[in-house]
């Protein structure tokens, strides 16, 4: 699979955290049905790009920059 980097960085990326900011909201970022929202929309994409090794990373830094934000909400 050839993959657009560009439109995944300016497109993918940015979607998704916009609608990560829409469930927070609607969820509550503490809440467990949020949390399995991520991990089900980080897993849906990094499937539809066939778990890409700089895709993958590039969520896995987004969902540990989350677990802190919320280690820091819960403290």
């Amino acid at each position: 699979m050839k993959i657009n980097y560009i439109e995944f960085f300016e497109t993918v990326v940015p979607s998704w955290m916009r609608e990560s900011n829409q469930k927070m909201a609607e969820l509550g970022f503490g809440s467990l049905a949020y949390w399995e929202w991520c991990n089900q929309s980080i897993v849906a994409i990094c499937e539809r790009y066939e778990n890409d090794e700089l895709v993958n990373g590039q969520f896995h830094l987004i969902w540990d920059w989350l677990d802190e934000k919320a280690k820091g909400v819960q403290a």
